[in-house]
Formats: structure tokens, sequence, C-alpha cells
């Protein structure tokens, strides 16, 4: 499969995180915002308002992370690498990949796991499944690898 195509996925992948998080952005504030006007000018509180604003911004960072991945927006400790001969490098490179994919797959396995087990229990005040609210980890982890293994075929097709 040539470059182009994974590119074009890859910036698909991208928009797609962007997009949800964007949304979620604006769903967080607007629910922080309702919360406030509700509190402080009106003197009474919605119990839902806190867990949409909390479920939200976990669904936000976890959609986030691709985008962030794809920007090369996520910290990086380079002190090591650049100083190293270039082969040396590769393999550093190689090695670093090598984990971050492990830990990603790990982390959609069982956060699958976990996912599977607790969609009988519901949220205390919107009653809604946990599991749609524990989903965001293995959901976004695997968007994250998608974006992390795009942008290194991407990168080693130029």
């Amino acid at each position: 499969m040539t470059a182009f195509p994974l590119r074009r996925l890859a910036r698909g992948v991208e928009t797609l995180s962007a997009v949800v998080a964007s949304s979620l952005l604006l769903i967080n504030v607007g629910d922080v915002l309702f919360a406030v006007v509700l509190r402080y000018l009106f003197g009474s509180s919605v119990a839902w308002t806190e867990e949409v604003a909390r479920y939200s911004l976990i669904w936000l960072v976890m959609a986030g992370a691709a985008g962030a991945q794809s920007r090369g927006d996520h910290m990086v400790l380079d002190l090591l690498g650049p100083r190293l001969p270039r082969r040396a490098r590769r393999t550093v490179r190689g090695l670093v990949l090598a984990v971050q994919v492990t830990v990603l797959i790990l982390l959609v396995v069982l956060g699958a796991k976990n996912v599977a087990g607790t969609w009988t229990m519901k949220t205390m005040a919107l009653g809604i499944p946990k599991a749609v609210v524990l989903s965001a980890l293995p959901v976004g982890m695997a968007l994250l690898l998608v974006q992390l293994l795009l942008g290194r075929v991407t990168e080693d097709g130029r």
C-alpha cells in the first residue's frame, strides 16, 4: 500500500479526533456554565451536571490523544536520542515504538475487559451504564495506537 492512502487515513483519524474532542469541550464548558448559573443565580443545583462534566472531560482527553499524537504534541524527553549515532538512534527509536505499541495494546485489551463487566452497573445521576464511561480508555487508546502506527508508516514511506 502506498503512503498516500495511509496519510489520508491518518488525517481522517486526526480530524475525527479533533471533531469529537472539540464537541466534548463545548459540552463540558456549556455544562459547567449551566451548573454555575443554576447555583449562583438561582440557588439550586442539578446532580447530573457534575457527572456530565466529569465524563465529557474523560472522553475529551481520550479522544484528543490521537490528534495530539498526529501533531507530535505529546511530551518527549529527547536528551539522549539526538546524540546517538544514526544506527543506535534507529534502534532506540524501534525499541521505543515497541514499548509504546505494547503498552497501548495492553491498555486496549485490559480496558475492554474492564468495560465488559460493567454494562449492568449504572452511574448515580445519569443512570447510564458505567461501560459507556469506561469505554473511553480502550477506544481512546485504540485510536492512539492506530494514529501512532499510521504516523510511523507514513514517516518511513516518505
